[in-house]
């Protein structure tokens, strides 16, 4: 998107030129406000296809947040929890439970399981505190009704994680839809 200009030093030819470089700055940043909002909702579209049917997905909210800018605008792309997941299992000293975040659960997913293909510290297979369960690779919990169940964690769906992939490769297709090609 450029724009040529051409005046002459008069006056009223300076003033014509300052109107629509002022029109042409106004509408910059209208489409820059649209370039931002584009890359939102295909963000967001991207994620719910990585949430899919997990069941982790009614409890997170994904939204955004734009706000201008004097030389365009920023956007904030986000997930949150809507609430916490109580998880509780049955021990031989009585009920543990711990909360759960759903947001984190779907993007790093737990246990065996857990991925970090940005090699992210601290984040991955047998990361969080005190992460031992022997030499199995996987583990057995007793439910409140006392019942086992084996498990080796849960499988990440990394929403945030493709959005930044995903949109990497749509980002100029988008800009040049916006500002035309």
């Amino acid at each position: 998107m450029s724009k040529k200009i051409s005046f002459g030093l008069s006056v009223r030819e300076v003033q014509n030129a300052i109107k629509e470089l002022r029109q042409y700055q106004s509408d910059l940043n209208r489409k820059c406000e649209e370039l931002c909002r584009r890359l939102t909702q295909e963000g967001i579209l991207i994620a719910q296809a990585h949430i899919g049917d997990s069941g982790f997905g009614k409890y997170v909210y994904l939204g955004s947040e734009i706000t201008p800018q004097q030389a365009g605008c920023k956007a904030i792309l986000y997930m949150e929890d809507t609430t916490k997941i109580k998880s509780e299992w049955q021990t031989l000293d009585g009920v543990q439970s711990a909360y759960v975040s759903p947001a984190l659960m779907l993007e790093f997913g737990s246990g065996l399981k857990a991925e970090n293909p940005s090699n992210v510290p601290g984040v991955g297979t047998g990361t969080f505190p005190g992460g031992k369960h022997g030499n199995e690779p996987g583990w057995y919990y007793m439910d409140l009704e006392g019942n086992w169940h084996y498990s080796t964690g849960i499988s990440p769906k990394m929403p945030m994680y493709y959005i930044g992939k995903e949109l990497r490769e749509k980002v100029v297709a988008i800009a040049k839809e916006v500002f035309g090609a």
